[in-house]
């Protein structure tokens, strides 16, 4: 399997907890003095506007494709320079648009109604089990204190299971430093591609899941291998702030090596086979997403490089670095592919 990715992960969880209703359940044990005065970490200082990141330079033969990586979270006041990609643009025949991921049910409009009830506490652990009882205790102890500073006094979180939880400690973590979502930067694009009359190639893969209801009750009886996961979250998440915000720190100036994270693809990939690897997913055809997508986008390529002399990209950063990443795939089937930084 490709490594996984933060927003793949929040697309399966998403896709396995799609509704923000949940039963009614007695409230967790209050939090420990000493987690509710746990500081926070500094906001993101990178701000006005940064040169932003370089192109990857992909060629076969006189044909050319230009990928932009695109990361988020990243800087909430953060603006980069258009220039470069805007002049590849301007020579471009075709856009290539990130990978669009959806799972839906196979079933019709009234189908999806009755489907409704069932999705009812589907983020929740079985039996109305806390994380308390879930995780070792001084998991637990741990958690209370990352809890506290950043999600505050949450009592619905302590009945999800541990990777719902660790989900939710994500979302408002980034909120709490000072980042966003990076989807200000694709839609830039999509306007200097229209504006240039730019053919916009979408890359969707839909998974329709036969039997929703049978898949989501299997789900909620059954127990995910997510521990680790949480743990993990629970562990990293300090550190993993302070990660992201050097990451975005060298996308928003254009420091190649500054993008790389170890530690995050490593978390990431026990996180997404917590998922994957459940057998309600497995039915599901959940696990064989990412092999789906990564197959479906190099198709892309492939006719764009074949058929138009130059073409842009916009790929996640996630999903181009690493051993087994877009870049590597691309120069197993041929391509020469060079850095921004000429490495």
């Amino acid at each position: 399997m490709n490594p996984p990715r933060r927003s793949l992960l929040l697309t399966l969880c998403l896709a396995l907890a799609s509704t923000p209703l949940a039963a009614q359940t007695a409230p967790p044990p209050p939090l420990p003095a000493s987690a509710a005065s746990a500081p926070l970490l500094e906001a993101v200082t990178v701000s006005g506007e940064q040169p932003g990141p370089g192109l990857w330079k992909v060629t076969r033969g006189d044909h050319t494709l230009l990928i932009l990586g695109t990361l988020s979270p990243i800087p909430r006041d953060v603006t980069w320079k258009t220039d470069q990609i805007e002049d590849a643009l301007a020579h471009a025949g075709e856009l290539i648009l990130p990978p669009k991921v959806e799972i839906k049910p196979n079933v019709g409009f009234f189908g999806r109604l009755a489907l409704l009830p069932s999705l009812i506490g589907v983020r929740n652990a079985p039996d109305g089990a806390t994380l308390q009882e879930a995780v070792p205790a001084d998991v637990y102890q741990r958690w209370l204190a990352v809890k506290a500073r950043y999600i505050g006094d949450e009592r619905k979180v302590e009945r999800y299971r541990p990777i719902f939880a660790a989900v939710e400690l994500y979302k408002q973590a980034v909120k709490k430093a000072g980042l966003r979502k990076s989807g200000d930067i694709t839609r830039t694009v999509i306007d200097l591609a229209a504006r240039h009359g730019v053919k916009q190639v979408p890359v969707p893969y839909t998974l329709l899941v036969d039997d929703p209801r049978s898949v989501v009750k299997e789900f909620k009886r059954s127990t995910l291998d997510d521990v680790s996961c949480f743990t993990q979250s629970v562990d990293n998440i300090d550190a993993q702030l302070a990660d992201m915000t050097r990451r975005a720190n060298a996308w928003a100036t254009g420091d190649i090596d500054g993008l790389r994270d170890d530690r995050r693809a490593k978390q990431l990939r026990t996180c997404l086979d917590a998922i994957t690897e459940g057998g309600a997913a497995q039915r599901a055809g959940i696990a064989d997403v990412p092999r789906e997508v990564r197959t479906r986008w190099l198709a892309a390529v492939d006719d764009a490089m074949a058929s138009t002399p130059q073409s842009v990209a916009i790929v996640p950063i996630d999903d181009l670095l690493g051993d087994d990443g877009y870049l590597a795939a691309l120069k197993a089937k041929g391509y020469t592919v060079e850095s921004p930084d000429g490495d």
